[in-house]
């Protein structure tokens, strides 16, 4: 059955990653931090198709490694983006065999969302939140990491329209299109085991076989619940109210094992070195690119070479 105008429209337009098969008929919808990263790669290498990228290939606007497997040549990589118009239409007007997405607890996906991108100094995302960049920072406590939490959601809650600069804070409630009805399939990330089944399942009915789903992008460090200041969490609670609603998620129910202590600093702070060292690279690249933009190499001229007299 052909898929409704209005449910092609929103896929085609989807606000984050869509791997959509048209051999096997299959869409997966992804939501940023909710196992996204670890299905897209294990769905593509279902597919036969080499992944992930290589941070040298990328030329994507934001210079963390972590999120360069996005970047460079696609490959061949079954996603709605990579369908021209025809070929999209072709899927949708055959209709779709399988739909599912992944959710995750909204307290889980904002603190592994602030710990893998904001924590580590990521400017491409801090700037667009209006958030300091004060360089590199090293982190000397807990409780100074702590705080960087704090400041991300006190920030957020008293402008809430900022989410909207982050993909990967919008709310799933919004992201979804308030409606779950065209999904085969709504897993969530602490039941994961349940969406490798049911995918295993239906790819073994198109004569494939799933490939092992990994870890492909875990945060640097974990904050357990327990840890979060409790005016934190309850701003948090706030801003993804409508998440619980939706998604049905009892918003104590949080399956997020710490990992933050005094030990995990040292190499805390080396990731984010590694990460204000990459950006001063990736800003330097940025000019160079643009300048042979402007100034193409075949009208550079080069200096006299001199020959050493004999």
């Amino acid at each position: 059955m052909s898929e409704q105008a209005e449910f092609r429209e929103w896929v085609r337009s989807y606000n984050g990653l869509a791997f959509l098969h048209p051999g096997w008929s299959l869409l997966y919808v992804s939501v940023p931090k909710a196992a996204g990263t670890s299905l897209n790669v294990a769905l593509t290498r279902s597919a036969g198709i080499p992944f992930p990228g290589r941070f040298v290939e990328s030329l994507g606007e934001e210079s963390l490694v972590s999120q360069t497997i996005w970047d460079g040549d696609a490959g061949g990589r079954p996603m709605v983006s990579t369908l021209d118009d025809a070929a999209y239409a072709r899927v949708m007007d055959a209709g779709l065999r399988y739909v599912f997405t992944v959710v995750r607890h909204p307290v889980e996906r904002l603190l592994t969302t602030w710990s893998s991108k904001y924590l580590v100094r990521a400017p491409y995302y801090r700037d667009r939140l209006g958030l300091p960049q004060p360089g590199l920072r090293r982190f000397d406590s807990v409780d100074e990491v702590l705080a960087d939490l704090d400041q991300l959601v006190a920030h957020l809650h008293a402008n809430p329209a900022l989410v909207h600069r982050d993909v990967h804070l919008v709310s799933q409630h919004e992201l979804l299109r308030r409606d779950l009805s065209r999904f085969d399939h709504v897993g969530r990330t602490d039941r994961l085991g349940e969406t490798i089944g049911w995918l295993a399942d239906r790819l073994a009915d198109e004569g494939a076989a799933l490939h092992p789903v990994g870890h492909d992008n875990d945060s640097p460090v974990d904050v357990g619940v327990d840890m979060v200041d409790a005016r934190t969490l309850a701003r948090i609670h706030d801003l993804y109210a409508a998440d619980y609603t939706f998604l049905g998620f009892d918003p104590d129910d949080v399956h997020l094992t710490g990992t933050l202590d005094a030990a995990v600093l040292p190499s805390l702070n080396r990731e984010v070195e590694h990460n204000v060292r990459a950006e001063v690279l990736h800003a330097a690249a940025t000019r160079t690119r643009e300048e042979l933009v402007r100034r193409p190499w075949r009208s550079w001229s080069l200096p006299p070479r001199r020959t050493a007299a004999l």
